[in-house]
């Protein structure tokens, strides 16, 4: 088996990922990286959902002369428009309206080390003259300021767009394309390299067994065949996603093929088209006409309309910034009358009869909101919860009953949901709920995207700069630091300047603030701890006043780096 050891320092953490597999067109692409990695040319990956671009881009810059510097990488697709400037060229305090403070942007992060831009084809056109600027001369400027920075930094960009058809179309600037595609890589999808299913379904199962606590110990023959014959379009992290769900759901020791599993909730939910739902309804059949649309829709929504059951989710014409609202319920009249609510009022619905069909959804289709009936056919309300907290999807639910039951109804609210509506409700009841969950995800992704941003100014630290901040955090004032660490004290407020400016901090305040939600999630790892300042260490002038608030909002606090 041929593999590649990465190594990801991002957050002070090192883990250890390998691409698997010994079929020719992944040779040739690792052969490629090897070739690349020594030199600093700009490479572009090019690669269908789910090859592991990502895997790919750290595996260049782990065997590059970089290495020992940052690897910084950034979606392009997952940042707003609107933010995405200063996530690339940081801006100066006042730039914007919501510009409180001076921040560093990903180059600046990057300097010396290597800037993975992922999804480059979703680069909105007004940025991309200055991507193309700093590609070409290594400078620019950020918003909010004349001044003009130098940095060295080694761009890899990746995309599974066409980017020769987007220039056609005029969605993506020619010289932009000809500067990134200096060494293109193409990333052979997972149907081309049949052969390496079997040992990344081994990679998996015991990458999943050590993580989740289970042993399996037998894999059938009958459910590698079937894993070798699907297409799998979502490709390794398909693959990896149903290694992982196949492990949760194992009992016996033996990995289940959930393949036909999804096989037989499809031809289930087909089967259902045509016939009653059970409760006197009239039959509707798979060639009634499609309900009218009460907005007009942009491009082709016949793939959402309501009287399809059995849903599919590529919608060519949808725009994915819409928000994505799935209904799981067996009563096709109310599932119908929903789809209609959710569409008037701007929304993506997403139609489902059984609750399995939302677990074997593709994973890209995250939902914002889920409405789902107390009692589906197959798997209870209830139990869908537990299963999404299993696998951290962190989804509003919304559950809806064709009864009142107060226990229930009890039982679910204690359990996290956000309503629970009794059916028959009204259309204002519905929007209130979704309007609500909605409301709640942005200020969920909001905070995500805060601890993202601080995660990454963490990551930017160098190592002097990790355990000056260690030291600062531990009520220790400069001269003590540079006597520790056998720097100046010159050095020790130079580190101590840029490890403020890096992680955006105001104060040793903020920096404890920011510690402590890198600590809550494990991002600060280590043998040593931020220690409790002496007495004699935190009396007298202000500056020791304020390290001694410091330390002691975070005695506990773990280092990532450093002798302490």
């Amino acid at each position: 088996m041929s593999d590649l050891n990465l190594i990801d320092q991002t957050c002070g953490e090192r883990r250890s990922e390998q691409i698997v597999g010994i079929s020719p067109s992944l040779k040739s692409a690792l052969a490629e990286v090897e070739r690349v990695a020594p030199t600093d040319a700009t490479v572009l990956l090019l690669g269908e959902t789910g090859t592991g671009k990502e895997l790919f881009a750290r595996a260049i810059h782990n065997l590059s002369p970089r290495s020992e510097h940052p690897f910084v990488k950034l979606d392009c697709a997952a940042i707003p428009f609107d933010l995405l400037d200063s996530e690339l060229f940081g801006h100066e305090k006042g730039a914007f309206p919501w510009a409180l403070a001076h921040r560093i942007g990903r180059f600046e992060m990057a300097d010396a080390g290597t800037l993975f831009l992922d999804e480059i084809g979703d680069l909105p056109p007004a940025l991309q003259p200055k991507l193309l600027r700093i590609l070409q001369e290594q400078e620019f400027e950020r918003p909010g300021s004349s001044q003009t920075h130098r940095v060295n930094v080694r761009l890899i960009a990746a995309t599974h767009r066409d980017l020769v058809g987007m220039i056609s179309q005029g969605e993506f600037r020619s010289d932009l394309y000809y500067r990134l595609n200096g060494f293109p890589i193409r990333l052979p999808p997972l149907r081309e390299r049949r052969g390496d299913i079997p040992l990344l379904v081994s990679h998996f199962v015991e990458m999943f067994s050590q993580r989740i606590g289970k042993q399996i110990h037998d894999i059938p023959a009958e459910t590698l065949s079937a894993f070798t014959a699907h297409s799998w379009p979502g490709n390794v992290r398909e693959l990896q996603n149903l290694i992982e769900r196949a492990l949760i759901l194992s009992n016996d020791g033996v990995l289940p093929n959930l393949l036909s599993a999804m096989a037989r909730k499809s031809t289930r939910a087909t089967e259902l088209q045509g016939t009653s739902n059970g409760s006197g309804n009239a039959v509707i059949d798979s060639n009634t006409e499609a309900l009218p649309s009460p907005l007009p829709m942009s491009g082709d929504r016949s793939n959402t309309t309501g009287h399809l059951h059995n849903h599919r989710f590529e919608s060519s014409g949808t725009s994915h910034d819409l928000p994505i609202v799935f209904v799981v319920d067996d009563d096709i009249p109310a599932r119908e009358s929903m789809e209609q609510i959710i569409c008037r009022e701007g929304w993506l619905p997403e139609t489902l009869v059984l609750a399995q069909e939302f677990l074997d959804r593709p994973r890209p289709h995250v939902p914002n909101c889920l409405v789902v009936n107390i009692s589906p056919r197959d798997l209870s309300g209830l139990e869908l919860q537990k299963r999404m907290v299993i696998e951290r999807c962190e989804t509003p639910i919304i559950f809806i009953a064709d009864h009142g039951d107060v226990p229930t109804s009890v039982q679910a609210m204690k359990a996290g949901a956000l309503e629970f509506l009794i059916k028959p409700f009204t259309d204002d009841a519905l929007f209130d709920a979704i309007r609500e969950a909605l409301k709640r995800r942005s200020i969920a992704l909001g905070r995500e995207a805060e601890m993202r941003s601080v995660r990454d100014s963490y990551a930017s630290l160098s190592h002097r700069e990790r355990q000056v901040m260690a030291l600062v955090l531990s009520g220790l004032l400069n001269k003590q630091i540079g006597s520790e660490l056998g720097i100046s004290e010159i050095t020790v407020k130079a580190h101590r300047g840029r490890v403020m400016q890096k992680m955006g901090a105001k104060s040793v305040v903020d920096l404890v603030r920011m510690a402590t939600r890198l600590r809550s999630e494990r991002a600060l790892t280590g043998s040593g701890q931020f220690r409790s300042p002496s007495p004699s260490s935190i009396s007298g002038s202000p500056d020791r006043r304020m390290n001694r608030s410091a330390s002691s909002s975070a005695p506990t606090l773990t280092v990532a780096s450093g002798r302490l």
